[in-house]
C-alpha cells in the first residue's frame, strides 16, 4: 500500500486548519481602512476581532465625520469687504489686516484723516464648544459671521472650517493693503492714495498689533501714545467699535480713572520732593551762614 503523498497532506492541513483564521486577519485588515469600515459597518462589527461591536464603530464613523471637516484647517481668519480702489467697487475677501477704521475727529495738521488698522486674527476652537475644526471669532474684529444679518452679539463664531467674516453697515471701515502702504512708503515722492472721501497718509494710520491690543484699557493707550486726546479716544471706543456695550464702558471708566489717581499720586510726589529738596537746600545754607558768623 502506497503511503500518502507529504506534500498534498500538509496543504490539506492548511486548508482545513488555518482557513478561518486567515480570514479573519484579512478581515480585520480590510476593516482597518477608515472609508471600509463606514461603508461595511454590521460586516466590521461581526466578523472582526478588533471592535466591540455596531454602536462602536458607529461612534468611530461619526468622529471620522467630525474630523473630516476640518481637512481645510486654516491658519488666518479672514472678511468679506468691499474695495474702493476702482470704479468696480467690487467685494475682495481679505485678511483683516488690511482693515483701517477711520477714528472720528482726529486728523494731521494738514487735515487729513486719521485711522487705526486692525491686528491680524488667527483660526481656533471655540471656547467651551465641541466643535473641534477652525472657526473665527468675527466679534473680536468688529464683525459678524455669515447669515447673522448684522448683528454683532449673534453669530458672533463662524461655523466650524469656515474662515470668512462680514462687517455690517454701521463699522465704516476701509481696504486699504499693506502692499500699497509699503510702496508708498519706499517711493521719495508718492502719490496721494484716496479711499472713499479720505486722503489716506501712511503716518496717520496706528497700528493695532495684537489682540491684547485691542482690549478697552490697551487700545485707549494706543491712542493717547499716538496723539489722540483722551476726549477722541474714549468716544472712538465707545461710540464706534463697541457701541452701546456697558461693560466696555466700566472696563475704561476704571482704567481712565486709575490712571487719574497714578497721575496725581506722581504730581504729588513731585511736589514733595520738590518742597524736601528746598528744606535741604535752605538748611544747609543756614548752617554754612552759622558757620562764617562763629568764625
Amino acid at each position: 500500500m502506497n503511503s500518502p503523498d507529504p506534500v498534498l497532506e500538509v496543504e490539506n492541513k492548511f486548508i482545513v486548519n488555518d482557513t478561518s483564521e486567515q480570514v479573519g486577519r484579512y478581515i480585520d485588515e480590510i476593516c482597518s481602512d477608515p472609508n471600509f469600515l463606514c461603508s461595511n459597518r454590521q460586516m466590521c462589527a461581526t466578523d472582526t476581532t478588533i471592535y466591540t461591536g455596531i454602536d462602536n464603530i458607529n461612534k468611530i464613523c461619526s468622529n471620522i465625520e467630525k474630523s473630516n471637516k476640518c481637512e481645510n484647517e486654516f491658519a488666518e481668519c479672514m472678511v468679506s469687504t468691499e474695495n474702493l480702489f476702482d470704479e468696480a467697487r467690487n467685494v475682495v475677501k481679505t485678511s483683516f489686516v488690511n482693515i483701517i477704521i477711520p477714528i472720528t475727529g482726529a486728523f494731521d495738521n494738514e487735515g487729513n484723516q486719521k485711522f487705526l488698522r486692525l491686528p491680524p486674527l488667527s483660526g481656533s476652537k471655540k471656547p467651551k464648544s465641541t466643535d473641534i475644526c477652525n472657526i473665527c471669532a468675527c466679534m473680536n474684529r468688529f464683525s459678524t459671521s455669515p447669515g447673522s444679518g448684522g448683528a454683532i452679539n449673534e453669530n458672533s463664531y463662524t461655523s466650524p472650517g469656515q474662515n470668512i467674516c462680514i462687517y455690517p453697515a454701521f463699522i465704516e471701515h476701509y481696504y486699504y493693503p499693506i502692499s500699497i502702504q509699503n510702496i508708498n512708503t519706499k517711493l521719495k515722492n508718492a502719490p496721494n492714495v484716496k479711499i472713499g472721501k479720505y486722503n489716506v497718509v501712511n503716518s496717520n494710520i496706528i497700528h493695532a498689533r495684537s489682540e491684547e491690543e485691542l482690549l478697552v484699557p490697551n487700545l485707549y493707550d494706543v491712542l493717547i501714545k499716538n496723539g489722540i486726546t483722551p476726549e477722541i479716544s474714549s468716544s472712538f471706543i465707545l461710540d464706534k467699535l463697541y457701541k452701546n456695550d456697558q461693560t466696555k464702558a466700566k472696563e475704561l471708566k476704571l482704567h481712565i480713572s486709575g490712571k487719574n489717581k497714578e497721575n496725581k499720586t506722581l504730581v504729588n510726589n513731585g511736589i514733595f520732593y520738590e518742597n524736601i529738596t528746598f528744606f535741604y537746600v535752605l538748611l544747609v545754607l543756614l548752617i554754612i551762614s552759622l558757620i562764617l558768623i562763629l568764625t
